[in-house]
C-alpha cells in the first residue's frame, strides 16, 4: 500500500506538492480553509478536507489527520494580515493532533527569517536570532515541533520563494527606495522546493534542520534590476543604506540528501 500524506495548508506550496506527490504514487491528503477549494483539489485527486486551524482549536474535518504517514506543515504564519495571531500556539494545536493521531513523521516548513539579520556565512549551525514578529514565531514553532517525544520533525528553512508568479521584485519596485544593493540574494525557487520535500517523503524523517537555499548569490542590486527588465516591471531604486551582506548555504542538504538544484540561475519568470 503506498503511503500517506497529509499537506496542511494547499496553498502556493502544498497545492502543486500534492500533484507532484501523487504523479509519484502517493495518496494525498490535502487541506484547505476554502470550501471553494475542495473542488480544486479533488480535480487534482488530491483527498479534500476543509481544516481551519485557530489559536483555540482546530476547525472542520478532523480526520484528516487519521492514519497519515507523513504530515507536511505548509501554513503560512499570516501576520501581515493578521499582525495579533499567535501562530505558535496555533501551532501546538496542530502538535496536539498529531500527537493524538499517532503520526510520527512531521516536516514543516520555516523560513530563513529565523536567522535575523545575522552575516557572513549561514550554515544551520549558525545562531538564530529573528528580528521580525514572523522570524521569532517560525522559531518558537521549530522548537515546539522539535521538542515533541511522539514524533520526529525534519524543519526546512526556506529562502525567499520564488516561481508561479511570485517574485520580490515585483514589490521591490513599488518602494521609493530599496536598501543594501550590494547584500547577496537568498532565495530558492518553487520546483526546488517540491523536489526537496518528495525527497524527504520518499525516505526515513529524521530530526534534523535544513537550510533550502539555492547557491546563487548575485548581488541585489544585479539580480533585481535584471529581473525587473525580464518581468517587464519598473526597476528598483536603490540606496547603499543598512549595508549587510550573508550568504545562506545548503550545503548539509545537498550532502544528506545527494540533491542537486534544480533551478541554478534564477534569473527565470516562472
Amino acid at each position: 500500500m503506498s503511503k500517506l500524506i497529509g499537506i496542511l495548508g494547499c496553498g502556493w506550496l502544498g497545492l502543486p506538492l500534492g500533484e507532484h506527490l501523487m504523479s509519484l504514487g502517493f495518496r494525498v491528503k490535502g487541506s484547505t480553509t476554502s470550501e471553494e477549494r475542495l473542488d480544486t483539489l479533488r480535480s487534482k485527486n488530491i483527498e479534500p478536507y476543509l481544516v481551519r486551524v485557530t489559536e483555540e482549536e482546530i476547525v472542520g474535518a478532523f480526520d484528516f489527520f487519521n492514519s497519515i504517514d507523513k504530515l507536511i506543515i505548509a501554513l503560512p504564519p499570516g501576520l501581515r494580515a493578521n499582525p495579533k495571531r499567535n501562530f505558535a500556539v496555533l501551532m501546538n494545536q496542530v502538535k496536539q493532533a498529531c500527537e493524538t493521531h499517532g503520526i510520527k513523521e512531521v516536516i514543516f516548513i520555516s523560513s530563513t527569517s529565523v536567522y535575523g539579520k545575522l552575516s557572513g556565512i549561514i550554515t544551520e549551525e549558525s545562531v538564530t536570532h529573528p528580528e521580525t514578529n514572523s522570524g521569532k514565531q517560525l522559531l518558537e514553532c521549530e522548537n515546539l515541533l522539535s521538542n515533541s517525544l511522539h514524533f520526529k520533525t525534519t524543519i526546512l528553512r526556506m529562502g525567499g520563494l520564488i516561481g508561479a508568479e511570485r517574485h520580490p521584485v515585483f514589490q521591490l519596485s513599488k518602494k521609493a527606495s530599496v536598501d543594501n544593493p550590494k547584500g547577496s540574494i537568498n532565495l530558492i525557487h518553487l520546483t526546488d522546493c517540491i523536489q526537496i520535500i518528495s525527497c524527504l517523503v520518499s525516505q526515513a524523517v529524521a530530526k534534523n534542520v535544513y537550510n533550502c537555499v539555492t547557491p546563487y548569490h548575485p548581488s541585489r542590486e544585479e539580480y533585481y534590476m535584471q529581473m525587473a527588465i525580464q518581468m517587464g516591471c519598473k526597476p528598483p531604486v536603490f540606496n547603499d543604506s543598512k549595508p549587510f551582506n550573508r550568504e545562506i548555504v545548503s550545503d548539509k542538504l545537498m550532502q544528506h540528501l545527494n540533491y542537486s538544484f534544480q533551478v541554478k540561475n534564477l534569473l527565470i519568470s516562472s
